[in-house]
């Protein structure tokens, strides 16, 4: 605002009044120190919200001056004063604004005391309100803070010059520091109050609950967040004693944790507090030390944790599951390679054994049939190991198709009964609603023979072993193989055994294959894996119940399939069918094979049903043997699995040089392979080891061009 803008009030004049008789009685000789005795009574008796009228009041009529101002410079615009309080001609006005420029307060504020005694708008023309109201002298002196910067200016100004400029500087220093005193115990208390506004305000809106606690365990103040945490109104919880917030058991703890920041020391802990509806709740609190009203006090921070301790169990959950899964799929992956190996040896084995009953029916040789018929039920003993293997580690998955379990289950436990001990009584419990699953029923019946055959061996002495097949829903239940959560309609299959129970660091490891807590000899630890491997194959899981000395429940949970499509049924063993009458066949035929045993014996197969039979244990030999005259074979069977060239790359190259021409790839682990790539490769079949003749021989005879006799 411009000078021009302080209105001068309607009754101020030249008139002589009070401040003229006042100047007049000075003038007239007003001692030192009574002008100073009225001073120091003026500057020590003056308080309350009028404190700067009352300065510049008592300045103007001690100094017998016509005008007194106190003001400061404006923070946003330090080039114009804002008035505290202005007295003219016995009236006081406050709160506007004064421009400095070419004024005689721009020559003191920030700088030092000065006095113009006479003529005063001769020196400042362009001060037009100094010569609107006639004033002849100014006196000013500058406020400044404890550490010397500058705060304001108080000044004083009369129509007549001032006659003592010594006194009058006397004069305005003990107003100003008067002054100075009330404009920064002001300032401290609208810092202070700003202060405790924007801690109101962050004490409010905090997330965490805050509680005020004096040193007796009372609570002063509450935020919101803090009601919210127990659920009583701040009204019920001022005045209240802490620790009956807190549990019976947490109430000393409670006690601890305020005894502690009292002392001077900040605390940090967990406990839990009961709600008002009677849950508990899991709180992270900090106790920090303070002072309220000039007495120790507690700030006691509260933050629910329970969602933390959640997610925490439930990130430790998904840990446990991502650890078993990775464990499991490791062993799957070593369990799948040894079971590849393992079926090449099975594959010659189990052929040259077929091959040699053959041989010996032929001769009529009754002793050496019954020999190779204990070498071949002995070596499909090891097939069924090597499927369990494959079936673990998810290289191989069963022929999916409907079945009743009720019916299967009981036909199992018929033949299961006779090769249990007497001790063992075996029961069941069947219900008849249960509905069909899709599965593969020869995995369900391995399945239950291995879960009985681990039930056995459980019991010393007399027990039962009790079977249960009913429907059920489960929502939560954890599986004990892969540590999901279990959710939906299931057909459970129980088995469960009065015998010893299962400790619970066996608990933790008995589904990893070849870990059996049986003595060398009496078990494969390959029972449980496949229990395992079967269920999850089936989107299945297992759930185990046991204790030390109160048994064990095996539940395996096959899902009730939403949508039932036809499924075909699984095929008879093709190696347990008697041997047949092979038809001679004729052709050329490539087998391409690293492990020898396997060649050999496909060769000595393949020759026995006439066929011209070339073989190349190394696939980079048959790929330069083939390119040099793709006419000279009719047809090739190779392994997938092979050093530098596998099959399917094989079968690529020599499509490509020759489409017309069959490809037969056997393998271990037939679904490693998708449909798609067999086609695009130019497959025409898939065998899976150990090759079935019989399939061997049908396929052979669909692909080998016919030849006259």
């Amino acid at each position: 605002m411009e000078p021009s803008s302080f209105h001068v009030p309607a009754k101020a004049g030249r008139q002589p009044g009070l401040v003229s008789a006042v100047n007049d009685a000075f003038a007239g000789g007003l001692g030192e120190g009574e002008a100073m005795r009225q001073a120091a009574f003026a500057v020590s008796t003056v308080a309350g919200e009028g404190v700067f009228r009352a300065l510049v009041t008592s300045l103007a009529r001690i100094l017998g001056t016509d005008l007194a101002f106190i003001a400061l410079p404006l923070p946003v615009s330090p080039a114009k004063l804002r008035m505290l309080a202005f007295y003219l001609d016995g009236r006081t006005i406050e709160d506007f604004v004064y421009a400095l420029a070419g004024t005689p307060c721009e020559t003191v504020i920030g700088q030092q005391y000065r006095v113009y005694p006479a003529e005063i708008t001769r020196l400042f023309p362009m001060d037009d309100d100094f010569s609107r109201l006639g004033l002849s002298s100014y006196a000013g002196y500058p406020l400044s803070d404890a550490h010397g910067g500058p705060l304001g200016i108080i000044s004083v100004a009369s129509r007549r010059p001032l006659p003592d400029a010594a006194m009058v500087e006397s004069m305005l220093k003990i107003f100003a520091a008067r002054a100075v005193t009330e404009i920064e115990r002001s300032r401290t208390d609208t810092a202070l109050r700003a202060s405790e506004e924007q801690y109101r305000a962050i004490f409010t809106a905090s997330v965490d609950g805050m509680a005020l606690v004096d040193t007796e365990g009372r609570i002063v103040d509450v935020n919101p967040a803090f009601t919210s945490i127990w659920g009583y109104p701040r009204e019920d919880l001022v005045g209240l004693a802490l620790d009956r917030l807190a549990p019976d058991d947490e109430g000393p703890s409670c006690m601890r944790l305020l005894s502690s920041p009292t002392d001077g020391l900040a605390y940090q802990g967990e406990c839990q507090v009961r709600h008002r509806d009677g849950t508990l709740v899991d709180v992270e609190v900090r106790g920090v030390p303070m002072h309220y009203n000039g007495q120790p006090h507690v700030l006691a921070i509260l933050r629910d944790i329970g969602e933390r301790r959640r997610a925490e169990t439930q990130r430790a959950q998904l840990e446990t599951q991502l650890r078993q899964a990775q464990k499991m799929e490791a062993i799957g992956q070593l369990t799948g390679g040894i079971a590849h190996d393992f079926n090449n040896i099975l594959t010659s084995v189990l052929g040259y054994t077929v091959l040699a009953l053959e041989r010996a029916e032929s001769a009529a040789d009754a002793t050496l049939v019954r020999y190779l018929e204990q070498t071949r039920r002995a070596s499909q003993r090891a097939r069924d190991l090597i499927q369990q293997m494959l079936t673990f580690s998810r290289g191989r998955r069963g022929e999916a198709r409907l079945v009743a379990l009720g019916p299967q289950v009981r036909e199992s436990l018929e033949l299961l009964r006779s090769t249990l001990p007497a001790t063992i009584e075996l029961d069941n419990d069947l219900h008849g609603d249960v509905p069909q699953v899709l599965a593969d029923p020869v995995q369900c019946e391995q399945v239950l023979l291995n879960l009985c055959i681990n039930a056995r061996d459980a019991i010393v002495g007399a027990g039962t072993i009790r079977v249960a097949l009913r429907r059920s829903a489960h929502s939560g239940t954890v599986c004990a193989s892969c540590r999901k959560a279990v959710h939906g309609d299931y057909v459970e299959l129980a088995v469960t055994d009065t015998g010893a129970g299962i400790e619970q660091k066996v608990l933790d490891r008995m589904f990893e294959p070849f870990f059996t807590t049986k003595e060398i000899g009496k078990g494969s630890g390959m029972g449980l894996a496949t229990v395992h491997g079967i269920a999850h194959e089936h989107r299945g899981h297992v759930v185990v119940e046991s204790a030390p000395g109160k048994g064990s429940t095996f539940r395996v949970l096959f899902p009730v399939p939403v949508r039932i499509d036809g499924f075909a049924p699984a095929a008879p063993d093709p190696w347990s069918r008697p041997a047949t009458v092979r038809r001679q066949l004729a052709g050329r035929v490539l087998v391409v094979d690293d492990e020898s045993m396997v060649a050999d014996y496909m060769r000595e197969l393949l020759l026995g049903w006439g066929l011209e039979v070339t073989v190349k244990v190394h696939a980079p030999d048959a790929e330069r043997w083939y390119a040099e005259d793709p006419q000279r074979v009719d047809l090739v069977i190779t392994d997938q699995t092979m050093p530098r060239i596998t099959g399917l790359q094989l079968a690529r190259a020599m499509t490509l040089q020759r489409p017309e021409m069959p490809v037969f790839l056997h393998t271990g682990n037939g679904e490693d392979v998708a449909p798609d790539v067999l086609v695009s490769c130019g497959v025409a079949a898939l065998l899976r080891k150990p090759v079935d003749p019989e399939e061997l021989l049908a396929l052979l005879q669909l692909h080998l061009p016919r030849r006259a006799p």
